[in-house]
């Protein structure tokens, strides 16, 4: 089994060609700015694990803001920024999808090895590191999903290293069904005074020789739940048995995977989300 942390030749070992994304640095001031404002505690780890230089970052996605302390941590260990690829819906509105691409965002609009992954090639090629959702939107019941493929064919085809990075707590804050707004106060804004968010870094995934690329993304899949459970096994407000922000799992209220399905389902059904690989 060879490992992707050795970036060897390609492109890792190019040299970061930087552009001017001063309105992601202007995004990253505020976002700093708010984070201290909330006192919210952003509480990484495993970034001594990651290897210098670029990277693909496959993140998990159960909270809307998830990006959020995973840019912020980046920046704080490494003072780089990340381009994100983003998913359809926030392009819906012109202005929001035009900030996302000066904040130097790639839009993942289409069908699989479509301009998207190119795109991101070429971020890949000019010396960025890229971040990215690979279940490809919210998962309900707060744990991994099927991942898609595109993050384990970007790290495949470039050498660059893939790594699971684990989110635990930003969906206490926003998340599908439990909003800033709530009258159930099944997340809110009185949530995020003084929350705790962890952030896991986990060490490259290691792909097997000439598997295929769904086999690579069930491994990738692995290595982010694995990164989720450190990231949740020692959160500072632990887990509430019957909370609905913990996992059936572990004896929260959150749906289970098979719940889960049913609604994943019906979102494909109703164009809500991709009931394929997009990437």
């Amino acid at each position: 089994m060879s490992s992707s942390a050795g970036v060897g030749a390609g492109l890792g070992v190019r040299a970061a060609r930087r552009g001017n994304l001063w309105l992601y640095d202007t995004a990253r001031r505020v976002a700093g700015w708010l984070v201290r404002a909330l006192r919210l505690r952003i509480i990484p780890t495993g970034l001594s694990d990651v290897p210098q230089g670029q990277v693909v970052l496959a993140v998990t996605h159960f909270g809307y803001g998830d990006f959020v302390p995973v840019a912020l941590a980046w920046w704080t260990d490494r003072h780089d920024r990340l381009r994100f690829l983003v998913g359809p819906r926030p392009y819906r509105s012109r202005l929001l999808g035009a900030a996302i691409t000066a904040c130097g965002g790639v839009a993942v609009l289409g069908e699989a090895d479509h301009a998207s992954l190119s795109a991101a090639m070429r971020a890949l090629d000019a010396g960025w590191s890229i971040a990215l959702f690979p279940e490809a939107g919210v998962s309900r019941s707060f744990t991994v999903r099927r991942c898609h493929t595109g993050a384990v064919r970007m790290a495949l085809a470039t050498g660059v290293p893939l790594i699971p990075v684990g989110v635990w707590g930003g969906h206490r804050i926003t998340t599908r069904g439990h909003g800033a707004r709530n009258r159930t106060h099944r997340g809110s804004v009185r949530d995020a005074w003084m929350a705790p968010v962890r952030v896991h870094f986990g060490p490259p995934v290691a792909f097997g020789e000439g598997e295929p690329p769904e086999q690579s993304a069930r491994r990738l899949q692995r290595a982010l739940q694995e990164a989720v459970d450190v990231a949740a096994g020692d959160f500072p407000l632990g887990r509430p048995r019957g909370a609905w922000w913990v996992a059936a799992k572990d004896g929260g209220g959150a749906p289970t995977e098979a719940e889960r399905d049913i609604w994943d389902a019906f979102d494909a059904s109703h164009g809500l989300r991709p009931d394929r690989d997009k990437m």
